[in-house]
């Protein structure tokens, strides 16, 4: 159980609510397969495949869904890793996918490693902790690739 009744590390004011919804457009910008991917929060980034489809001007969409997982496992793991007041310096959050050789080339297995470097002594028992809470806690990147989820789809002519 969370120290603070199961709430999110960090997040458990008035001043963090996420909404039910959350949506991104991918916009084709002309060019091969380059997409601009807009959030509703107003960022932008940028995929696209390597030569002969794409020219390699971005990140593949597999290697952001990976990098999601990263960045989303290891900003929990940030917050709690503070919250229990272990003295981290810096982390580097590793994630790699093996994918089926057929296509649709699914990714058959994940692994997150987490490398680590503090400032001083940890307390193992809590680093243990606040790592396995970042995964299967606190993430929903986490949660939804390791439950699965329904996908539809649908298209709008206009």
């Amino acid at each position: 159980m969370s120290p603070r009744g199961g709430c999110s590390p960090r997040r458990d004011g008035p001043e963090y609510m996420v909404a039910p919804m959350t949506r991104t457009v991918a916009r084709w910008t002309g060019t091969k397969v380059l997409f601009d991917i807009e959030s509703a929060s107003g960022h932008t980034v940028q995929i696209d495949e390597a030569p002969i489809f794409g020219d390699d001007a971005a990140m593949r969409p597999t290697e952001m869904l990976l990098g999601a997982l990263g960045g989303c496992t290891g900003l929990n793991a940030v917050l709690l890793l503070k919250k229990f007041k272990q003295p981290l310096h810096a982390l580097d959050v590793e994630v790699e996918g093996e994918r089926e050789e057929e296509w649709p080339k699914a990714f058959k297995s994940i692994r997150v490693t987490f490398n680590c470097t503090w400032d001083g002594d940890i307390d193992k028992k809590l680093v243990d902790q606040a790592l396995d809470w970042a995964c299967n806690r606190y993430c929903p990147i986490h949660a939804t690739l390791s439950r699965g989820v329904p996908i539809e789809h649908r298209r709008k002519d206009h």
